[in-house]
This record gives structure tokens, C-alpha cells and sequence, in this order.
């Protein structure tokens, strides 16, 4: 409820607000885009590379990520996870199912690119993923490697 009230709302609030305002569609999307990417990814990304300075970052964090995602109900998820690399599916997700629930679906895809930014271009940690909820995919396939 927290995430939803604090991170994921407001942003639908936004979004829908300036819809309403004297703004075309692909105005507010660039208004949008630039706010995720510039603001808030950046800003992660920043956060995740700070983080990165620790030593055994790379375990420390899968760790934490996939104790996070399993115990959380932010997602439904599958996880799997060897030495060097960690995945999860996520089947179901809380921003997918905000922006579904508030009809702003095509607002969903901008949240996901906020994870492209937060770990791409770090050191000790390589990110691919091929498909999102977001983007119309059965699934968010988050693959996690060890650089």
C-alpha cells in the first residue's frame, strides 16, 4: 500500500492531470518520459552505482533483491538464481495493475524504463530483460548477471 500511495499514484495523478490540461497526448508523453528517465530513473541509477562502492555488492544485492521480491506483495513472481546471475518472472505487478485499474495503461511502459536506467551502464551488475508487463509481454523477465 505504501509503494502504491507514495511512488505509484502520484505519478497516475499527474499523468492524468495534465492530460486534462490544454496539453496534447504527445506533449504530456514527453512531459512524462522526461520526468521518469530524468528524475526519477537518474536518480536510481545514481543510487544503485553509489551502492555499487560496497564491498561484495553483487551478493549483498541479489540477495536482498530476491529476498525483497519473494516476500513482497508488490508481485507475483518466479525467481532463479546461480553463482553469477539471478532472474525473475514477474507475472503479475503492481504499476502494471495501477495503470490497468486507473485506465492508463499507456502510461505503464514509462515505469518500465525506469528499470532500464537504474541498472543499466553499472559495474558490477548486468541487466537484460525482453519483455514487460508494461509493453504488452505475459511477463517482466528481469535477467540479472555478476560483471
Amino acid at each position: 500500500m505504501n509503494t502504491l500511495i507514495t511512488t505509484i499514484l502520484p505519478r497516475i495523478a499527474l499523468y492524468k492531470t495534465l492530460l486534462k490540461a490544454d496539453l496534447s497526448n504527445e506533449d504530456v508523453h514527453n512531459y512524462m518520459q522526461n520526468y521518469m528517465i530524468n528524475e526519477v530513473a537518474e536518480k536510481k541509477h545514481s543510487s544503485t552505482a553509489k551502492m555499487e562502492l560496497v564491498p561484495f555488492f553483487y551478493k549483498i544485492y541479489s540477495s536482498v533483491f530476491l529476498k525483497v521480491v519473494r516476500k513482497s506483495d508488490l508481485w507475483v513472481s518466479e525467481q532463479n538464481y546461480g553463482k553469477d546471475y539471478f532472474d525473475v518472472t514477474m507475472k503479475k505487478c503492481l504499476w502494471h495493475t495501477a495503470c490497468v485499474e486507473n485506465d492508463c495503461e499507456e502510461l505503464c511502459p514509462l515505469f518500465c524504463d525506469v528499470d532500464d536506467i537504474t541498472y543499466g551502464g553499472l559495474k558490477k551488475i548486468g541487466f537484460k530483460r525482453t519483455k514487460t508487463l508494461g509493453y504488452g509481454g505475459d511477463c517482466c523477465d528481469f535477467h540479472f548477471y555478476k560483471k
